[in-house]
C-alpha cells in the first residue's frame, strides 16, 4: 500500500497550509469587484511562476523559485526530499511565461491572481494562488505572424539566431508570439519587448489564428512519455516537475485540449471509460478509502499507464494491475475520440 506520506504527496487539490506559522502580512487589497470582466489582466513574466496558498511561506531554499527571473530547476535541484514534501498544502500550482492570468488582489509584495486555462470549481476565473508581484507583467503579449508551442520538457531562449547566448530556459507547453522564422531558429516576441530565438526543433508552429488540431490518444500518451524519470513535484505544471494532475493536465493543454487542474475534477468530466475499454491518452482515477479521487494516471496501452505518483519518485510506466492501483481503480474518462 502507499505510505500516508505518498497518499499526501499524489493528493491533486491544496489543503490548508494549517502547518506553516503565518507570518505577518500587509493588508490584502482587492484588485476589482469578483467578475471576470472588471479584473484586470496580467501575464506571467518568468519561465515559471510558482502559485503559493498564502504570501509570504517562502523559505531561503525557495528564492529560485520566487526570483525575477525564476529558476525553477536550480530550485528543484537544490531541494531535498523532505523539503520537497514540506511543499504539500502550501502550493496551489505553476504557471508557464506569457500565460494571461487575472489579478484578485495584492498584499505587499505579493499579488493573488487565477489562471483562466487552468478550470477549477473552486474559483469559475481560474486556478487561484499568490505570487511575488515582480513575476508578473502588465504588458500585454505581441501578435505574432504565428506560435510557437515548445515541445520539448525544457528549451532555451537564445539571444541570437544562431542560438548562441542562453537566456531563459522556458517549459514544455510554453505558448510564444513567434513574429518569423527559419529552417533552424524562431524568433520571438517576449514581454519585455526583446527578440529572442528558439531552436525550430524544439517547438511546433502554429497559424496566428488556425484552430487547434484535435490530438489523438496516441499523441498524448507520447507526449507524456517524452517526461519519462523526472522527479514528481507538488502543485508541478511544467517541465521541470509534476504532480499528477499537473502533469494530465498540461500534457493536454500543450495539444490544445484543455481540462480541469485537479484529479477530481478530472474525473468528473470527459467521456465516462470502462477498464476494458481504455485507449491510450485516456485518464485513469484512483480512489482512497475514504472514497476520495487522490489520483490521476494516463493510460498508454497493454495494461499500462504512466503517471506522476509521489514525492521522491519519478514519472514512471506500471501496470494498471499493479497494487495498490488496482484495488483502487475508481474509472476512466477520455477527453479526445
Amino acid at each position: 500500500m502507499l505510505s500516508v506520506a505518498v497518499m499526501l504527496a499524489c493528493a491533486a487539490f491544496a489543503w490548508p497550509a494549517s502547518a506553516a506559522a503565518a507570518p505577518a502580512q500587509a493588508a490584502v487589497v482587492a484588485a476589482a469587484p469578483a467578475t471576470t470582466a472588471a479584473a484586470p489582466s496580467r501575464w506571467i513574466a518568468v519561465s515559471v511562476a510558482t502559485l503559493w496558498v498564502r504570501p509570504g511561506l517562502v523559505r531561503p531554499v525557495d528564492a529560485a523559485a520566487v526570483a525575477a527571473p525564476a529558476d525553477p530547476r536550480a530550485w528543484i535541484a537544490g531541494m531535498t526530499t523532505a523539503q520537497k514534501r514540506w511543499l504539500v498544502g502550501r502550493l496551489e500550482t505553476q504557471a508557464l511565461y506569457g500565460t494571461r492570468v487575472t489579478l484578485l488582489a495584492t498584499s505587499g509584495a505579493w499579488s493573488k491572481v487565477a489562471v483562466p486555462g487552468q478550470p477549477t470549481p473552486r474559483d469559475s476565473r481560474g486556478y487561484p494562488g499568490w505570487v511575488p508581484t515582480r513575476q508578473l507583467s502588465a504588458v500585454r503579449p505581441v501578435t505574432g505572424r504565428g506560435q510557437a508551442v515548445i515541445r520539448r520538457p525544457t528549451a532555451w531562449a537564445w539571444e541570437t539566431p544562431a542560438l548562441t547566448g542562453r537566456v531563459l530556459e522556458l517549459s514544455y507547453g510554453t505558448r510564444l508570439p513567434a513574429t518569423g522564422w527559419t529552417p533552424t531558429s524562431v524568433e520571438i516576441a517576449m514581454l519585455d519587448g526583446r527578440r529572442l530565438y528558439l531552436k525550430r526543433a524544439a517547438v511546433a508552429l502554429r497559424s496566428r489564428d488556425a484552430l487547434w488540431p484535435q490530438p489523438t490518444g496516441a499523441q498524448l500518451a507520447a507526449s507524456a512519455r517524452r517526461f519519462l524519470g523526472l522527479q514528481y513535484l507538488w502543485a508541478g505544471t511544467s517541465g521541470f516537475g509534476f504532480d499528477c494532475s499537473g502533469f494530465a493536465c498540461l500534457v493536454y493543454r500543450a495539444l490544445g485540449v484543455t481540462i480541469p487542474r485537479d484529479a477530481a475534477p478530472q474525473s468528473s468530466e470527459g467521456v465516462k471509460v470502462a477498464r476494458g475499454s481504455l485507449r491510450a491518452g485516456d485518464l485513469v482515477f484512483f480512489r482512497s478509502s475514504t472514497g476520495q479521487i487522490h489520483h490521476v494516471a494516463m493510460y498508454v496501452g497493454s495494461g499500462r499507464m504512466i503517471h506522476a505518483p509521489a514525492t521522491g519518485l519519478p514519472v514512471s510506466i506500471v501496470s494498471l494491475s499493479a497494487e495498490p492501483y488496482s484495488r483502487e481503480f475508481a474509472g476512466g474518462r477520455r477527453y479526445v475520440p
